[in-house]
């Protein structure tokens, strides 16, 4: 039985969003956003809205890795893409994917909440049972991973 390798979530203000993409342009969706995402989002009235919980949803999914964005990852190696019924769903690649496999995870979940101003989005990843945890020695204590 899979166990949960980590959580986490992000709040975002679509105002934030907003303001960087009239900022910065293309040259913040593009570094930041998947082509897929783009078109998902922009197909919108309110655009900003969307990105911001996509946004938001790549930042739960770092936290839940415990790795920050600071190892070598890029924003679009995190794609969120929504399932035919609608549901939203994650996938990795690159230095993110590898991370994740290295630390035995196994399936990302993932939900996207929006209001008026805010996005919320939360991450679940559980662990393959397979692949044993890592011991981590810290201010020595070793703490299981």
């Amino acid at each position: 039985m899979p166990s949960i390798l980590g959580i986490g979530a992000d709040l975002v203000k679509r105002a934030r969003i907003e303001s960087a993409v009239q900022r910065w342009g293309d040259r913040f969706v593009g570094r930041i956003f998947t082509p897929r995402e783009r078109d998902y989002c922009f197909k919108f009235r309110d655009p900003y809205l969307h990105l911001a919980g996509r946004f938001a949803v790549k930042e739960a999914l770092f936290k839940a890795l415990g790795t920050g964005w600071s190892r070598g990852v890029a924003w679009t190696e995190i794609e969120t893409i929504n399932a035919p019924s609608g549901r939203p769903q994650v996938s990795v690649t690159g230095r993110v994917a590898a991370l994740l496999k290295g630390m035995g995870g196994r399936e990302i979940f993932v939900t996207i909440s929006h209001d008026t101003d805010y996005s919320l989005g939360q991450v679940v990843i559980t662990r393959d049972p397979s692949v044993p945890s890592r011991r981590v020695r810290r201010g020595g204590h070793t703490k299981r991973r």
